[in-house]
């Protein structure tokens, strides 16, 4: 049930790379997954289980960068492959959409894996401020059309640290994911329910973050 209040695209790097005018040839480029590049770095240490919830929800997480820089992609992580879900980043303050996409879940069964969209489809790289509160979620109401006389399920991971850890705050490079938010909708709704757990996610939903636009 819901507890309300490893691949990644990205590993964190610092290299050098053909990039647009926002980029100086001597700047160290900075790239960071968190939570995928979290999930690779501690899978031994975490416990994941696949369960449905009997209402869908929104789940999101909020974080802030140490650096300005710009959200090229959002992601999600959710076991039940074939499904299409709707992924936003927001300003955490404003509740403002900054950025959505659709995803669909692909991989193989008994797997956790990653799907991204890539934010500079379509001229659409949100440029975040340092030290500034944003949100990135998903919300668990699949909207692929289902087969007649099928009913929705609300499907998600249990991630619990085997060791009872805190997980947050999650810090990766400039990136540092605080807290889990939930709210029950049907629809993309900015998340309002602070978790009380540290050690335990009801999810997966992740930014890749450049500090220029490669």
């Amino acid at each position: 049930m819901l507890r309300s209040n490893y691949a990644g695209l990205l590993l964190p790097v610092i290299f050098t790379l053909t990039c647009s005018t926002t980029c100086n040839p001597t700047t160290p480029i900075v790239a960071v997954n968190p939570f995928s590049d979290y999930w690779k770095a501690q899978f031994s240490n975490l416990q994941f289980t696949a369960t449905n919830n009997d209402f869908p929800f929104e789940l999101g997480y909020t974080f802030v960068s140490t650096i300005p820089g710009y959200v090229l992609s959002i992601g999600l992580a959710l076991p039940d492959s074939g499904n299409t879900y709707a992924v936003t980043l927001w300003d955490g303050v404003t509740q403002a959409v900054l950025a959505r996409d659709t995803l669909e879940v692909q991989h193989n069964p008994g797997s956790v894996g990653w799907q991204y969209a890539d934010l500079r489809f379509g001229n659409r790289v949100v440029a975040i401020q340092a030290n500034h509160l944003y949100m990135v979620s998903v919300n668990l109401n699949p909207i692929t059309t289902l087969a007649a006389g099928k009913a929705n399920t609300y499907d998600y991971y249990d991630i619990e640290r085997t060791d009872q850890a805190n997980i947050f705050p999650l810090t990766d490079g400039p990136i540092t994911f605080q807290h889990e938010y939930t709210t029950p909708a049907y629809t993309s709704t900015f998340p309002t329910n602070l978790s009380a757990y540290q050690n335990f996610l009801n999810g997966g939903v992740d930014i890749g973050f450049y500090n220029v636009v490669p």
